[in-house]
């Protein structure tokens, strides 16, 4: 096993494993394709070269390799991503049709992998992602860990979130450091995307997050250019071949809040004052004493991204939803957005519901019996039971 940070368990903590390929002396076919935005270049062009080595994948550029466009242009390119179309990615130049594949195209979860990147000039390396485009503003590209020496030295990477043609992403770059060479040992690098947010791990500590995310399913890719015409100019003593070498990448959903079934009805105890959460007239929310009234009644049904919403059994009552006028707690008319999204987390007793939108956090109830959300506070008026109707 190659040296540096050690791999990961493979099991993650409240999360399942969605897709993953260890690099064990293969590709797997059902989830990677071998040629880099071939529609934009003859198919030739677009080639991988790879091999593998004490189980890891390594990209490589050789001596021999072609460049990725004729004309003049010197990039090469050895890529390898998890769906294709034509126009796929920015603006792209077109040289010739291709089939629409997409072999895999999660939209949010945790994503990892374990690498090593480049140490020659005019080298990069790019852990990255680029929506779909079923829609022209579905372009929006997330580089996860994004690294090249002539840019960034041995000790720093790129990570950034390019909303190209979509209207509702900022445009945020960002040159973070490492605090180690990511040339000469492997590390952990991951991203978090969640309906809010973009999170960045390295080593399994967070290290920046963007409040901005994609909200449309992305196709992934790993790659090692040459040339790319921002990193550098290669030195031609500087021999080939130049090597991005990955152990593994995972694919992670948000695990099934345990013991809780999607689709499934409830009443919601609070723990603390062991009185039920209650929907009034005109969206208001108490707590009170239990009776059999489908008031008391709540329908949780997770979603794609792994947060669940809350819905009133009783007709014409929607779901949980986070108010800005004194923290409050409402139930609203019918909408889901991240103020009705909630991620359930287990605590002493029971669950905590903590809200999609950035800045609220958990579902609590004040000594009068209202229902709020704090900034954070974890105490015990925070913790609910929920008992199968």
């Amino acid at each position: 096993m190659a040296a540096g940070v050690p791999p990961n368990p493979i099991e993650k903590p409240g999360w399942t494993l969605d897709r993953h390929d260890e690099f064990n002396g293969s590709l797997d076919s059902s989830l990677w394709i071998t040629n880099y935005l071939e529609s934009r270049t003859p198919e030739w062009r677009s080639r991988a070269r790879y091999h593998f080595r004490d189980n890891a994948l390594v990209l490589r550029i050789d001596d021999d390799q072609p460049t990725y466009y004729a004309g003049g242009n010197p990039m090469k390119v050895s890529s390898i991503q998890t769906a294709q179309r034509v126009g796929l990615h920015q603006t792209s130049p077109f040289d010739h049709e291709i089939p629409t594949v997409m072999k895999y195209t999660p939209q949010y979860g945790y994503f990892e992998i374990r690498a090593k990147s480049s140490a020659r000039h005019g080298m990069h390396t790019a852990f990255w992602t680029v929506g779909k485009q079923d829609t022209y503003e579905q372009r929006a590209e997330i580089d996860v860990f994004e690294h090249g020496k002539g840019k960034h030295g041995l000790s720093s990477f790129y990570y950034s979130l390019h909303k190209w043609s979509d209207p509702n992403l900022p445009e945020v770059g960002q040159t973070l450091q490492a605090g180690f060479d990511v040339t000469s040992d492997f590390h952990i690098y991951a991203l978090e995307w969640t309906p809010t947010q973009i999170k960045l791990y390295v080593d399994n500590v967070l290290k920046n997050t963007i409040n901005a995310s994609p909200a449309y399913a992305s196709a992934f890719l790993l790659g090692i250019y040459e040339n790319a015409g921002w990193n550098g100019t290669v030195n031609p003593s500087d021999p080939e071949p130049k090597e991005f070498v990955v152990d593994y990448f995972r694919a992670y959903k948000k695990a099934d809040p345990g013991g809780i079934v999607s689709g499934a009805t409830y009443k919601i105890k609070n723990v603390a004052t062991g009185r039920y959460l209650d929907s009034e007239n005109n969206g208001g929310l108490t707590v009170a004493s239990g009776t059999s009234y489908d008031d008391q009644n709540w329908v949780v049904t997770q979603h794609s991204s792994g947060a669940c919403t809350v819905r009133n059994a009783r007709s014409g009552r929607f779901y949980l939803d986070t108010d800005t006028t004194g923290n409050r707690v409402v139930w609203n008319s019918g909408e889901v957005s991240t103020d009705s999204l909630w991620s359930l987390e287990p605590a002493g007793g029971g669950w905590r519901l903590n809200n999609s939108t950035s800045v609220r956090d958990h579902l609590y109830t004040t000594a009068a019996g209202e229902v709020k959300w704090n900034t954070g506070s974890t105490d015990n008026t925070t913790v609910w039971s929920f008992e199968r109707r």
